[in-house]
């Protein structure tokens, strides 16, 4: 399944692709997975340990920590991250092959 999209590294994957596509990966499978259940775990009603307003466009608002309303309401990391890798990409293209 190597090189399904036609395109690989000339010898080993290098370090930044690596660091860069798991960050990506983690931060978009737990937000998808935070979001998703998030009427199971969060607070429908405002409390000291969940301060944090989280609305949904169906009317609903939920409350959750402030650590955790920041991290879901970071959705511009990923795609940060994603212009990041694209750039660094464009400007090592000469260790990228078509195979």
């Amino acid at each position: 399944m190597a090189g399904w999209l036609g395109w690989r590294f000339k010898g080993q994957t290098p370090w930044w692709f690596t660091l860069l596509v798991a960050p990506i990966v983690v931060d978009s499978f737990a937000h998808f997975v935070m979001l998703l259940m998030v009427s199971s775990w969060a607070s429908p009603t405002r409390d000291a340990a969940h301060a944090y307003p989280l609305p949904f466009r169906d009317g609903n608002v939920y409350f959750v920590s402030s650590f955790m309303g920041e991290f879901l309401n970071a959705w511009w990391l990923a795609p940060a991250l994603f212009a990041l890798l694209a750039v660094l990409l464009v400007l090592k293209r000469d260790q990228v092959e078509r195979s």
